[in-house]
């Protein structure tokens, strides 16, 4: 990228909490904007492919991993646009859960949109301890940005399946926990493969996350 008053249209994510965020579509570029569209298509793939499914709405899937990848690719913004796509866009597919209007904004856009918080997380070049635990923090962020709206649908509108003996705000956390912790640990150890590559195959790109 050259100077920071005539920088391309590279659609990249320049270093700083400013850069992170990408706020500025016409900046993004014809590869971003590819990999955004790409990235929704892929997530609505990998969200029929479930490794199993609770009983009211909720699966393990690998959904987050595209999604997360343009978040640090790209910054918050960029994953913004890709989670409220792809949330809209689940609204209509197989296995959405809906009971109301508030629920399903909370379920799904809004859900997905908060993963694009990964893109706040200053990710490196994926090698070493450090790396690994960059990327860790970025998927974990992400997974709880999602785990706050997917909590509030469950504390509103499925408290009635609590059991007697449980408290709704404890049965809608873990409810959610038990199929989004396993997702952010699928999601984080294949992200790490996937960044290598990337960044092998794109070397002066991989210091744009730093």
């Amino acid at each position: 990228m050259s100077s920071p008053t005539h920088a391309p249209l590279t659609g990249r994510s320049p270093a700083g909490p400013r850069g992170r965020l990408n706020a500025d579509p016409t900046r993004w570029g014809v590869a971003a904007v590819a990999e955004i569209a790409v990235a929704v298509a892929l997530a609505a793939v990998l969200g029929q492919v479930r490794l199993f499914v609770m009983p009211q709405g909720g699966s393990v899937s690998l959904e987050l991993l595209p999604l997360v990848f343009v978040a640090v690719r790209r910054g918050v913004v960029p994953g913004l646009t890709a989670g409220l796509l792809y949330g809209v866009l689940q609204l209509g597919l197989p296995g959405a859960y809906v009971l109301h209007p508030a629920q399903a904004l909370l379920d799904y856009p809004l859900a997905f949109m908060a993963v694009s918080l990964a893109g706040l997380v200053r990710v490196g070049a994926v090698a070493g301890r450090r790396g690994a635990l960059q990327l860790l923090a970025a998927v974990a962020v992400a997974g709880a940005g999602r785990l706050l709206f997917h909590f509030l649908s469950g504390l509103v509108f499925f408290a009635e399946y609590a059991p007697h003996w449980e408290a709704p705000w404890l049965y809608a956390l873990t409810y959610n926990l038990l199929y989004l912790v396993p997702e952010v640990i699928l999601s984080a150890l294949l992200l790490w493969p996937l960044l290598r590559a990337y960044d092998a195959a794109y070397p002066a790109r991989a210091g744009d996350r730093r």
